[in-house]
C-alpha cells in the first residue's frame, strides 16, 4: 500500500513540477512569456538553430538507499541526500522540482541541456546518484507539438 501511495505521490509531484515549469515562464514578469515565447522558440527550431531541450527527471530511493542503523542513517543523510538536495536547489539548469511528501522520491525539470547525455552527467555528479533510481524523459515544446498536430490535420484533410 505504501508503494502505491509513493507511486501516486511521485506521479503527482511530476505533474505539479511540469505544470509549474511551464506556467512560471508564461507570467509577464518573466520577459517574453506566453504565446510570444512559444513563437520565438518555434522560430529557433525552424531556423535549425540548436535549441536546448527540457527534461523531466524523476527519482526514488533504491534498496541501497535504505539504512539499518542510526549511524548509517546519519551518514547517508549527511553525505549523500542533503548535498544532493542542496545541489539541485542551487543548480541553474534545474528550473523547478521537489520531493513528494514524507518520501525521498522527487521530480525536477532540467533546462538548458543540449542532450540526454548532458542530463545524465548532471545526475551522475549528484552525491546520491548511486542510491536512487533515475528516469529522464525529454519534453517537447507546446509550439513544436502543435506544428506536428497541424501537419496531421493537413494530411487528413487532403486525403478526402
Amino acid at each position: 500500500m505504501a508503494l502505491f501511495r509513493n507511486s501516486i505521490a511521485v506521479a503527482l509531484t511530476g505533474f505539479l513540477v511540469l505544470a509549474v515549469a511551464v506556467a512560471v515562464p508564461l507570467l509577464p514578469a518573466f520577459g517574453e512569456g506566453g504565446a510570444r515565447r512559444d513563437v520565438v522558440l518555434h522560430e529557433r527550431e525552424c531556423k535549425g538553430s540548436t535549441m536546448d531541450m527540457l527534461y523531466l527527471v524523476e527519482f526514488e530511493p533504491t534498496q541501497a538507499g535504505t539504512s539499518t542503523s542510526r549511524e548509517q542513517t546519519i551518514e547517508l543523510l549527511d553525505k549523500r541526500i542533503i548535498p544532493t538536495l542542496e545541489s539541485l536547489g542551487t543548480d541553474d539548469k534545474v528550473r523547478a522540482g521537489g520531493i513528494a511528501g514524507d518520501t525521498l522520491a522527487g521530480t525536477f525539470v532540467v533546462v538548458g541541456a543540449k542532450s540526454k547525455d548532458e542530463v545524465t552527467e548532471l545526475v551522475r555528479a549528484l552525491p546520491a546518484w548511486s542510491i536512487m533510481q533515475w528516469k529522464v524523459t525529454p519534453l517537447e515544446t507546446f509550439a513544436h507539438r502543435a506544428d506536428i498536430e497541424k501537419k496531421v490535420v493537413q494530411g487528413l484533410r487532403t486525403q478526402k
